[in-house]
């Protein structure tokens, strides 16, 4: 058999979505030689190569399967290895590539004349938005001038280009030594440099634009990647010193000033993500003039950022979490009977679960019981301790945490563990409504000031239940609408990567209960998860079966002023509640004196007591 004049070498990891789209498309090319798609499997975390081997027969296909885990530039560097054509491509797998796009990549190198030096062809991508505030104001914007911008390049810098789809010959790729696995980010535009400097020809060819259908959708995500292309930037200068200027962060003017001030506050991915987090929130809100600009603050706040911290870690294809065991933890203390009935409800499941009882020095201790595991505690810990030591007991890679008072179908578990396949590595919670049907405020924003104040003051009550009371207290209204990405969700019913939340140390025991949901996911959001709002499955949540009512003020109260503490300021807290408080008074005094039943100073005195308590 003829050795292949092409190898398209693909890198794929959690692409199971993707791939059918580059797979229609590669099978509807036609070239007059032989070739063949080299898919590195960099880790089959969602069944990738089933859907590989159905596309046996219909493309010239091989598989290079790898246990995955240490970066596209190694995925691809095996990729390489393992081609056999004339000339290596590749083509990462949320391209869609014309009929064709290969003959004409392969044309170029073939029309070479005799004893040219080789040559790399550049393949620009257009990115395809849905259509969004971000794609109309920046997304399409943005990738227009980046266009522009690439097709006008001088011949000595089009390397930086060398990216998601370029084709090379073997040869002069493996001359130079071929991709570094070391690196985390710009292996490709590294190595795209090292072809350069050996004397490969780079052009690119605005006839062979390929269509990106996985571009940055939001602010959040392009903050994001611009935080890391900043710092990989630095890193990059250092290994290969004078290829990059980069370019003072010394503000000159009103808008550097303030891109300076922003990025002083981005030490890290997540900040940078964070701040283009609230530019999303509120983009609708801003005239659409405004737009493009408030989004490009974010972004280059972020990549100055970068910059300045040099931190490159990223991990570009997260590893998905194998779902194959799932343990359920259900932290009991009381009355054993909502337990036993969440308990038969998680033995019916579709889908087999591993099910740990953590009982936290219940008055009622919670029965032993066939099919389950009973772990016990000496003493009542709080929420945390109690997750913690039942998370202990799992065995599998995922691990859900169910408040005892929930109701499931019985498809519940199987729908959570199809929708980690769909947003692996990630903190995931189930639409939640009451015994009444009313949805719960699953998805939240991180707590700020104004949030608890909003909440504590008495005169906003009246306005419970308003979008505006909803947004003034932290709620995040868009998870009501749509499945999306939030800064945490509430605690009584959660999906969990096991690993991930043992790396993080679990729980904080320190917290007893409320605000220890929202430090774990803080910290495992630092550590590159996401956390996400579902809106299918749900479950029904009555509420108060996990605690007794008369303590959840102070334990909510203590909770707030701990995770002050942890990540902000408890003083600043203290006294702006402590402020709200004394608005509470006025109001209450007045309403007395209309006649309303309420007891305005012992209700200041005991929302001084919550703020003083000094035991949290």
């Amino acid at each position: 058999m003829p050795e292949p004049a092409l190898s398209v070498v693909v890198p794929t990891r959690g692409g199971v979505r993707r791939l059918p789209v580059l797979l229609d498309a590669l099978a509807a090319q036609s070239l007059d030689e032989p070739w063949e798609v080299v898919v590195v499997l960099d880790g089959d975390v969602d069944g990738s190569r089933a859907l590989l081997e159905s596309y046996a027969d219909r493309v010239p296909l091989r598989v290079v399967e790898r246990t995955g885990g240490t970066g596209v530039g190694a995925a691809l560097a095996a990729g390489y290895e393992a081609a056999r054509g004339e000339i290596v491509m590749r083509c990462d797998d949320d391209l869609t590539p014309r009929p064709g796009f290969l003959a004409a990549h392969l044309a170029r190198h073939r029309s070479r004349p005799s004893g040219s030096p080789p040559l790399g062809v550049v393949s620009m991508t257009r990115d395809v938005f849905a259509d969004t505030n971000y794609a109309a104001a920046y997304g399409r914007p943005a990738n227009q001038r980046l266009l522009a911008h690439a097709y006008a390049r001088p011949a000595d810098e089009r390397w930086q280009h060398w990216a998601a789809c370029n084709s090379v010959p073997r040869a002069a790729y493996e001359a130079v030594g071929g991709f570094d696995p070391t690196l985390g980010y710009r292996e490709d535009s590294e190595l795209g440099l090292r072809l350069a400097q050996a004397g490969v020809e780079i052009v690119i060819d605005p006839d062979l634009e390929v269509e990106h259908r996985s571009p940055a959708p939001d602010t959040a995500t392009r903050a994001a990647r611009a935080f890391t292309s900043g710092a990989s930037t630095v890193a990059f200068d250092e290994r290969h010193p004078g290829t990059h200027t980069v370019a003072s962060d010394a503000p000159r003017d009103a808008w550097g000033r303030a891109v300076a001030a922003a990025a002083r506050r981005i030490g890290s991915r997540e900040r940078a993500a964070a701040l283009g987090r609230h530019v999303d929130h509120v983009l609708p809100r801003l005239p659409e003039a405004a737009r493009g600009k408030a989004i490009a603050w974010a972004v280059e706040a972020a990549a100055v950022a970068g910059r300045r911290v040099g931190d490159t870690a990223w991990v570009r294809d997260v590893p998905a979490v194998p779902v194959d065991t799932v343990g359920v933890v259900v932290p009991h203390h009381g009355d054993p009977a909502p337990t036993l009935a969440l308990v038969e409800q998680l033995l019916a499941q579709a889908h087999p679960v591993q099910v740990v009882v953590a009982d936290d020095a219940s008055p009622e201790p919670f029965p032993d019981r066939e099919g389950i595991q009973v772990v016990r505690r000496a003493t009542n810990g709080g929420f945390g301790a109690n997750v913690n030591t039942g998370a202990a007991a799992v065995t599998g890679e995922a691990m859900l945490v169910l408040n005892s008072d929930l109701d499931l179908e019985a498809t519940f578990v199987a729908d959570m563990v199809a929708a980690a396949r769909t947003h692996p590595r990630a903190v995931l919670a189930p639409r939640m409504v009451d015994e009444h049907g009313t949805e719960a405020w699953v998805g939240r924003d991180f707590p700020r000031v104004r949030h608890q104040v909003a909440a504590w003051l008495t005169p906003l009550a009246r306005f419970r239940g308003t979008t505006a009371w909803h947004r003034a207290v932290g709620h995040d209204v868009r998870s009501h609408r749509a499945e999306g990405e939030v800064d945490w969700v509430v605690g009584a019913a959660m999906w969990i990567p096991v690993a991930d939340f043992r790396a993080v140390g679990g729980f904080d025991e320190r917290f007893f209960m409320n605000s220890e949901e929202v430090d774990l996911q803080r910290r495992l959001r630092e550590r590159g998860l996401s956390v996400v709002a579902l809106r299918s499955p749900t479950v029904v949540h009555a509420g108060g079966g996990s605690s007794p009512s008369e303590s959840r003020r102070r334990w909510l109260v203590e909770g707030q002023l701990l995770y002050a503490d942890k990540w902000g300021s408890r003083r600043a807290l203290q006294a702006a509640l402590g402020a709200a408080t004394g608005v509470n008074l006025v109001v209450n005094a007045a309403r007395r004196a209309a006649g309303s039943d309420v007891r305005p100073l012992e209700t200041a005195r005991h929302e001084l007591r919550l703020l003083s308590r000094r035991d949290t």
